[in-house]
């Protein structure tokens, strides 16, 4: 990829830069997701953590996931955007909520996870590779 990537929060108190090809881009179907997006799903894509770089300050919300790994997501402090987050499992990875991209149609997902927890009225995309719960491997790109 020859092109960095950016993108931030609703009022662009936090920004940040991408600056390697994305590894995975992925719909996910958790409940989280679902309350986090205030719809039936998110959209994240994930970045090597080195090749990010974050601009402004942001809120941490640090939770114990179903798994049992620890999620730390991250949001502007001013318009409460969710814009990323880190999880143990997933070191040296950074996921980025897809919208908050300048240009998310630079990407485009190619899996979806959690997609037993779907709701009726937000269809799984079946032409992506489909997980019933969270992906059995780390992201490999």
């Amino acid at each position: 990829m020859s092109e960095t990537l950016t993108g931030g929060c609703l009022c662009e108190a936090v920004r940040y830069r991408c600056e390697a090809a994305p590894k995975l881009t992925v719909h996910c179907y958790c409940t989280d997701c679902r309350k986090l997006s205030g719809t039936g799903h998110s959209t994240h894509t994930v970045f090597d953590e080195d090749a990010f770089v974050l601009t402004g300050e942001v809120t941490e919300y640090v939770k114990t996931a179903d798994s049992g790994r620890t999620i730390n997501r991250r949001f502007c402090p001013v318009c409460g955007s969710p814009v990323f987050h880190t999880r143990t499992g997933m070191e040296g990875l950074v996921v980025i909520r897809t919208s908050t991209l300048d240009t998310p149609e630079a990407v485009k997902p190619t899996r979806a996870i959690y997609v037993s927890r779907a709701v009726s009225w937000d269809p799984v995309d079946t032409s992506l590779q489909c997980f019933e719960e969270m992906t059995p491997q780390a992201p490999q790109g």
